[in-house]
């Protein structure tokens, strides 16, 4: 029951923070310019560095609470949060004073004609939501996804997103600052810490009652820190890529592109990662085969939804990118090469996350660190070598190169551990998504989309979208008879 209201929940998310946030770089965008639009996704991707000294130790709390919460250790859960709590303390710390010192440097390593009090007071004040996140939220929300509670946030998120959104937009109206703009979305985040806390309180009593931490409940902290430098890297390295080498103006054309593709990453991600607790208390049940069937099902399922979603994208984003800057000329927003390379990247990002959540579920971090390091050597230094002699085309090419690297090491090691799932039985999948890939361009050959307005792009879209998901039901259909021959033949 849980994972129908995890997954309706999340699936309102995101269609909320899609339109939310296509809603609000065009409002920014329109109302200021591309120079500004990039600072803020730049700022904002630097600030999220901090992160890195969280070390994936959401990961590792999440693995450690699913079998005390299913055997109902209630002692051994409270010293889990309230350790939880502690360490994220010391982040908040951490963080302050490493925004103030970005609000110090940033203004002269970003190449931007803004001033320097503009700069350096726009990134104190994007600080504040994450600061929040670090120091009241975080515990809380780990505890709700590990009792399959994530409904709750997801809710939560809907409610801030949708005052928000409005709020902003009387902001822009009436005080057309992005300072202002900014500080109101970072006070909104106190909603989250409030309304998590009463629920955690008043449905499972958890109120910290062991007074003093025990440090050996979390012994594993620091096992999932590859994995997360890996995740971060992979997250951020494009647009540190574009500030640091390109420039703010192509970093607002990356963002742009991104709006689209970012939406739906982030779907296809919250619907796997709905049933990461799932897998989870599977793992912790000792019922593998249980375990390889839900994830295969999963997997499969993922598979399918993303070649639908980023097929759709790919003969769309041109001509939405076209409607969503119209009237913007400072700068040149048409990148069809670009588009292809990071739509590919995103897509294989969007397959590997069955992947990763079995990973975090079964809490296997140790085993598989060298993968994400190599994942990140590999996305750092392709990214750098190409972004001087093909710009945005080539930091696209360094980020497909690192996600395939990970999603051919993760098929070897699942071969070998916890679901123990052949290579063979990816053929379907690979065949299927030749075909998808070669028809999709086979069509943007033969036809440019180039809708006038947003209600032709709709309908459009709900056209294409149609047809894709065909494919992709003909596609499920016919990979289960093809599993199935393969199963039978063993």
């Amino acid at each position: 029951m849980n994972n129908k209201k995890n997954l309706i929940s999340a699936i309102i998310l995101q269609i909320i923070t899609m339109i939310s946030g296509l809603i609000l770089p065009r409002l920014i965008l329109s109302t200021f310019n591309s120079e500004v639009n990039g600072l803020v996704a730049s700022i904002t991707q630097f600030l999220s560095f901090i992160s890195l000294v969280e070390g994936g130790l959401g990961a590792v709390v999440l693995a450690e609470l699913y079998k005390p919460i299913n055997q109902n250790d209630e002692k051994k859960i409270y010293s889990i949060l309230l350790e939880c709590q502690n360490y994220f303390g010391k982040i908040s710390l951490i963080y302050i004073i490493y925004t103030l010192v970005l609000a110090v440097i940033y203004p002269f390593i970003c190449n931007s004609t803004l001033s320097f009090e503009y700069i350096s007071t726009l990134t104190i004040i994007l600080s504040f939501s994450t600061l929040i996140q670090y120091m009241f939220s975080i515990t809380y929300k780990l505890y709700l996804q590990a009792n399959q509670k994530v409904y709750i946030v997801n809710y939560c998120s809907v409610v801030i997103s949708v005052v928000n959104l409005l709020l902003v937009y009387l902001v822009i109206l009436f005080i057309p600052s992005i300072h202002i703009v900014k500080l109101v979305t970072g006070i909104l985040f106190l909603i989250q810490p409030i309304v998590f806390n009463r629920f955690v309180e008043k449905k499972y009593h958890v109120k910290f009652k062991i007074k003093k931490s025990n440090k050996s409940v979390l012994k594993d902290r620091w096992s999932g820190f590859a994995q997360h430098i890996s995740y971060f890297i992979n997250m951020n390295t494009d647009i540190t890529v574009i500030t640091l080498l390109i420039g703010l103006k192509e970093v607002s054309v990356y963002s742009v592109y991104m709006l689209a593709l970012a939406a739906l990453r982030n779907f296809i991600s919250l619907i796997s990662n709905t049933y990461q607790s799932a897998l989870g208390k599977y793992n912790a049940s000792g019922d593998i085969k249980l375990l390889r069937n839900k994830f295969i099902k999963l997997q499969k399922i993922n598979w399918i939804i993303s070649l639908v979603f980023y097929s759709t994208c790919y003969l769309l984003i041109s001509s939405f990118v076209s409607l969503y800057t119209k009237g913007v000329n400072d700068t040149n927003y048409f990148q069809p090469v670009f588009s292809a390379f990071i739509i590919l990247a995103t897509l294989l990002y969007s397959i590997c996350e069955p992947q990763r959540f079995l990973v975090l579920a079964v809490g296997q971090f140790k085993d598989i660190k060298l993968i994400y390091i190599f994942e990140a050597c590999i996305n750092i230094v392709v990214s750098v070598i190409l972004a001087f002699q093909l710009g945005l085309v080539g930091v696209a090419i360094g980020t497909l190169a690192g996600i395939s690297v990970r999603f051919i090491c993760f098929v070897i090691y699942l071969r070998n551990n916890i679901v123990f799932l052949k290579i063979k039985e990816y053929i379907p999948l690979f065949i299927f998504t030749i075909l998808f890939i070669i028809f999709n361009v086979f069509v943007s050959l033969l036809w440019k989309i180039q809708a006038q307005n947003f209600v032709q792009f709709i309908l459009y879209g709900a056209i294409i979208f149609a047809i894709e998901f065909l494919l992709g039901f003909t596609f499920y259909i016919s990979s289960e008879k093809l599993s199935y021959m393969f199963e039978k033949n063993n």
